[in-house]
Formats: structure tokens, C-alpha cells, sequence
């Protein structure tokens, strides 16, 4: 974990970690916007065997508003990033901490970041729990 980041290790395999988090994102009124299938484009572009590795672009509206109406630089950093990738042992699950894109970069206290960063973070422990 890093200042930047929060991860957390599942035991599930990456397929079943994307499902269950995209349900509980939905139920807490996050969208998940896109999402890229990173193992998908490098095994057609380059024809090598690589892990599930998904990047999830999430985002819940009122955050949205809430961060742009405090800074418009803060589209630099939306929507959030999530990542889901097969590990040997499991699935990684990691988000980008927007907050301290914030006050590394932005000149932001990072509080409202922190806000709706938490709220993220919390959502995908209870995946973790259940």
C-alpha cells in the first residue's frame, strides 16, 4: 500500500472479484462508466499469455460534482480507478487515491477526495467480508 493507493488481496479468482465488485458498486450508486480488459488487448496485440487484469473506470455523480466544482483540474483524475488482477494467489484489488492527487497536485487539502475515496474503499471491503 502506498499513499497513493489502497489494495487488498481476495481469494477469488479475478473474474469472480470484477463480479462481485461491480455489484456492490451498483448498490452503493456508483457506475462503473468503462472498464478496460488489459489481459484482452495484450494477448491479441502481442499473442502472449497474460493474467486477468481489468481496469475499472467508477464513478458516483454526486462525487463527480461535488471534486469539479471545487477544482475543474480534478477531471485530470476521474472517474476513479479501480484494478483487478490475478495474482498466484488470488485476485489484487487496488484504487487510486484521488485525495492525494489532490494535495500533491492540485494544492487541495484533499478532504472532499477523501470523502468519496473512503466510501470506495469501504464498499470494496464488504466484498471482502462476505
Amino acid at each position: 500500500m502506498s499513499d497513493y493507493s489502497f489494495e487488498m488481496d481476495l481469494k477469488e479468482d479475478a473474474e469472480e472479484a470484477y463480479g462481485r465488485i461491480f455489484k456492490a458498486l451498483k448498490e452503493k450508486s456508483w457506475i462503473l462508466l468503462s472498464y478496460v480488459d488489459a489481459k484482452q488487448i495484450i494477448e491479441n496485440n502481442f499473442h502472449e499469455t497474460f493474467p486477468t487484469y481489468y481496469i475499472l473506470n467508477v464513478c458516483k455523480p454526486v462525487a463527480a460534482k461535488e471534486l469539479l466544482t471545487e477544482n475543474m483540474n480534478f477531471g485530470l483524475f476521474l472517474p476513479c480507478k479501480v484494478i483487478v488482477y490475478q495474482t498466484g494467489k488470488g485476485t489484487k484489488v487496488s484504487v487510486l487515491k484521488v485525495s492525494a492527487m489532490d494535495r500533491d497536485h492540485l494544492g487541495g487539502n484533499g478532504k472532499i477526495a477523501e470523502k468519496y475515496e473512503n466510501e470506495l474503499i469501504e464498499v470494496l471491503k464488504g466484498i471482502q467480508t462476505k
